[in-house]
């Protein structure tokens, strides 16, 4: 729809668009000859920017154009209502003159934002203490500070019909792969969504859609962290209106890793990565070798042991099998309620509770002490995996092979981590292998392990980039 040269008549199409919202405001007033009408949602506007640079240099100077009077950068015209109303929705302000069907939007967006603070999520050793927060465009500045260089490419689109959110997508133009880039931006350019809650609904929409427990997407809210990946070839996807941003493409390591990995010795921090991995391993496999153990297979542990499993089962009611599946039912209503309840009394709960539990079901004997400690230590494993969606997959991953033990035993639990091995293989994210070979040998020196700074040369196989050389120097040249 047309603007129209009278001020009544777009106010009225205006309102129409707005469903007469009690926010919309006009303001008039006369500059010489001219008569100007803004237009303006008064719960979305900074009023001092208004007054002194829009009313003011129109006051004063009545002889030049709008776009030479006022003194805000954000300045584009049309002479379309439709686009004008979205724009008011966005907090700008819409500057017409009587006789003229040019509509003038100006920026003059009120900006509420938390300040920079620590991250919540991602504790910090050591390293930088800065955290994404949900305006986007503070987050394109930290990230434009961290990586200071024309090689940086922001992307903007807005996705969804109705929520019109505003997506970033950066990437190095000399690092990240072409292919890799074509079908990311195939794949963003296919959604079509009324609502787009992010990172949840982007996350799901632009990953590969075959069925898999495994996250294929990395989120962070560290810009240290996304700038490593940057680095690396990697892309980045920033959300206004949310502190996470989504790494693609990524491997099934890269949820091992943490910056502070890098922050301290190499000999330090392959331990520290190398547990990480054990500990996955522990989480999955821990509570179904327990049930495997017991029901089929207790001549395999050494005679004191059994001796010990035997007496602590000796007056349980439940079969091993129910008791590893309560426990754990038990712990994540735990871990639940302690994150939904507020900060203090959901550590009061998650400590009270798992005693109280613990020692009450031991002493009525539904279930063994041996089981209790078990599932204390499968949940203590879980929480060291630094990815919140890779912790989660583990916690889900425990029941199939629980289940699978109580049925085949030892080979059940083999039979279930085989297959389990064979759907990472052949698994795939953005067109890429997601169980990259981690123990080749150009890859084990950053997967289970972390190598020294000085053998780090190539980038990630995963990654693709152009440039796959890192570190360049003539006492180790790169082959």
């Amino acid at each position: 729809m047309k603007a129209d040269r009278s001020l009544d008549k777009n106010e009225k199409s205006l309102q129409g668009m707005l469903f007469h919202s009690s926010d919309f405001k006009t303001s008039d007033f006369m500059a010489s000859e001219r008569h100007y009408r803004l237009f303006y949602l008064d719960t979305m506007i900074e009023l001092p920017v208004v007054q002194d640079h829009i009313i003011r240099p129109l006051l004063r100077n009545t002889d030049i154009s709008v776009r030479e009077a006022v003194s805000i950068l954000d300045y584009s015209e049309t002479d379309l209502l439709l686009v004008a109303s979205q724009a008011l929705v966005e907090g700008k302000t819409v500057v017409q003159i009587e006789g003229e069907a040019k509509l003038y939007l100006l920026g003059t967006e009120l900006n509420k934002e938390r300040a920079v603070n620590i991250p919540v999520n991602e504790r910090v050793l050591r390293g930088s203490n800065q955290a994404l927060i949900e305006n986007l465009d503070t987050n394109l500045n930290l990230m434009r500070k961290l990586i200071s260089t024309t090689d940086i490419v922001v992307k903007s689109y807005q996705l969804g019909r109705r929520s019109n959110t505003k997506v970033a997508v950066l990437y190095l133009s000399s690092l990240a792969n072409e292919d890799v880039i074509k079908e990311f931006n195939r794949r963003i350019s296919n959604i079509d969504i009324d609502y787009l809650e992010a990172p949840g609904f982007l996350q799901e929409l632009i990953q590969d859609k075959k069925f898999s427990l495994f996250p294929k997407i990395l989120v962070t809210e560290r810009p240290d962290r996304v700038r490593s990946y940057l680095m690396d070839g990697k892309i980045a996807i920033l959300t206004d209106g949310s502190p996470d941003c989504l790494i693609v493409p990524v491997s099934f390591w890269a949820f091992f890793q943490t910056p502070d990995d890098y922050q301290i010795g190499w000999l330090f921090g392959s331990s520290l990565r190398f547990l990480r991995i054990v500990c996955f391993i522990f989480t999955i496999l821990l509570p179904g070798a327990y049930v495997a153990l017991v029901t089929f297979d207790p001549r395999i542990l050494p005679f004191e042991i059994a001796l010990t499993l035997q007496s602590s089962m000796e007056y349980v009611a439940m079969p091993p099998v129910l008791e590893a599946i309560t426990m754990l039912l038990i712990l994540e209503i735990l871990r639940e309620a302690t994150v939904r309840l507020a900060s203090p009394i959901g550590q009061t709960i998650g400590v009270v509770g798992g005693i109280v539990i613990g020692t009450v079901v031991v002493e009525s004997n539904l279930i063994s002490n041996m089981m209790v400690i078990i599932v204390a230590l499968t949940g203590i494993a879980s929480f060291i995996i630094p990815s919140f969606e890779m912790s989660n997959t583990a916690r889900i991953l425990t029941y199939p092979f629980i289940l699978m033990a109580s049925f085949l035993g030892m080979i059940g639990l083999e039979l279930t981590f085989l297959l389990m091995i064979t759907h990472l293989a052949r698994t795939n994210t953005m067109g890429i292998p997601y169980f990259y070979p981690g123990i080749s040998g150009g890859t084990i020196k950053d997967t289970f392990f972390r190598g020294p700074i000085r053998s780090l040369k190539k980038r990630p196989k995963e990654s693709l980039a152009q440039d796959e050389t890192r570190i360049r120097d003539s006492r180790w040249p790169t082959k």
